[in-house]
Order: C-alpha cells, then structure tokens, then sequence
C-alpha cells in the first residue's frame, strides 16, 4: 500500500483532481500497546491537511457539523491529533474514560461529517492490517458497513 499512496500522490501533485489522502500502517509491536495506531496515524494525517489555509473553507463547514461535546470529547480523548478540527480547540481531559461504543460512535459520526464537508473523495489507506488490534477492527467495520458513508474510498492491506 504504501507504493500505491507514492503513486496516488504523485500523480495527483503532476495535475490530477484533487483528492485528500489519510494513511496509516499497523506494526507487530505497536498494536497491543497502542490501540488504533494506524488510525489514529492516518487522521493526525488527515488533520494537518485539513487545517491548511487552502483548505479554510472545508474546515468551516467541518466545525459548524462537529458541535456535538460527545463527539468531540470521544474523539479528542481517543485521537488528540483531531482536536484542531472542532472548533473548541480544548482537547478532553485525560482521565476521560470513553467505552469502545461510545468510540465507535464518535468515529462513525466523525468520519461521516468529513466525508460529508469534503468536495473531493477521501482515499483511506491502513497498511499491514494483521497487525491490527481487536478495537481498530470494530471501529473499521462499523463505519465502512455504513451504508451513508460517501465520498470515502477504503484500501486495506
């Protein structure tokens, strides 16, 4: 997969459409200690492009759909590489203990509120995923099972 990003992303620097790139790649020795590391990789990814000034007007309308404080604390506990995108730049207290539903939901809600602000399609690319961890899968199989999930392409290797 990652050749396949390499490419992706040059062709598109060389005058192709304009599509947002999110990656990440699990490892053997990261998975049981660090929950989501590919994912969390990816939108810290996804994050650093989305607050870029081209970007001002996706961001916009991004924090005006991320207003909900679950969300928001859920997934700025879970994923602090993600607090820049709402629009309280307060990220939850450490000590927030946040269930895996109450992820899974967040996660969902949030990946559906960027693929919904993007005018262009979000390709999703998680590398090595039988180094996954059990929680990565749950919240992989809720949000791409779906079925008003758009504009997202998913590539899993």
């Amino acid at each position: 997969v990652s050749d396949l990003v390499r490419q992706l992303t040059e062709d598109d620097e060389h005058g192709g459409e304009l599509v947002v790139y999110a990656w990440g790649k699990y490892s053997k020795l990261q998975s049981a200690a660090a929950p989501f590391s590919a994912i969390s990789d990816a939108l810290g990814q996804l994050a650093v492009e989305l607050v870029k000034e081209e970007h001002a007007h996706l961001l916009k309308k991004l924090r005006k759909k991320l207003c909900n404080d679950d969300t928001r604390m859920a997934m700025t506990s879970t994923f602090p590489s993600v607090t820049p995108l709402f629009d309280s730049m307060e990220s939850a207290p450490a000590s927030v203990a946040t269930s895996l539903s109450q992820v899974k939901e967040a996660f969902t809600d949030f990946m559906s509120c960027v693929c919904t602000c993007l005018e262009c399609p979000l390709l999703w690319f998680l590398d090595d995923l039988q180094w996954s961890d059990e929680a990565s899968l749950e919240l992989l199989k809720d949000v791409l099972s779906n079925i008003e999930m758009d504009n997202m392409l998913f590539i899993g290797a």
